[in-house]
């Protein structure tokens, strides 16, 4: 793995939550938390920013890392097993390296969408009257779990709906 693309990808991560915690935050963070309705479902609005932050980031996912097109082709072009292993060495690490770019920005851009509608995870599922989770956290929390995309929150909901009521 490259360190440049490890270092973009958790760069834009620290971009995004820094600006998130100081700028928006800052700005916004005096502000009433929007009043949950009683019917509410923190995985359909995780669902719902994930999914939005997926479609924002997904036309510029292949300029956040390397050209895996170049790979691809010499995959396509190999003549013998040496040259498809190089090949297909070549455009996994092409592709990882703009996966972990990409989610990093993704997972900036969920801390700005938090502290930007001032809803996080930790406080919509927490009881109120408890003790309360320090912004900052919840806000990296948040941020990690929409910036994860929409799989791994689907996978968990399903995961959730299908556990019987008697391992509960």
């Amino acid at each position: 793995m490259d360190f440049s693309s490890i270092a973009a990808g958790f760069g834009s991560l620290a971009v995004g939550y820094l600006i998130a915690m100081f700028v928006v935050h800052q700005a916004w963070g005096d502000a009433t938390q929007p009043q949950i309705a009683t019917s509410f479902n923190a995985f359909a609005l995780l669902f719902v920013m994930a999914l939005a932050i997926e479609r924002l980031v997904q036309p510029f996912a292949p300029g956040l890392g390397p050209n895996s097109a170049t790979p691809a082709a010499a995959l396509q072009e190999a003549e013998d097993a040496g040259a498809a292993n190089t090949a297909m060495t070549d455009l996994s690490n092409a592709r990882n390296r703009t996966a972990i770019v990409t989610w990093g920005v993704a997972t900036g851009l969920a801390c700005l969408l938090a502290a930007g509608t001032n809803i996080t995870l930790l406080r919509a599922v927490t009881d109120r009257q408890g003790p309360q989770i320090a912004f900052w956290l919840d806000l990296l929390v948040t941020g990690l779990v929409v910036g994860a995309g929409t799989k791994p929150i689907n996978d968990l909901w399903t995961r959730l709906q299908n556990k019987s009521p008697a391992a509960t």
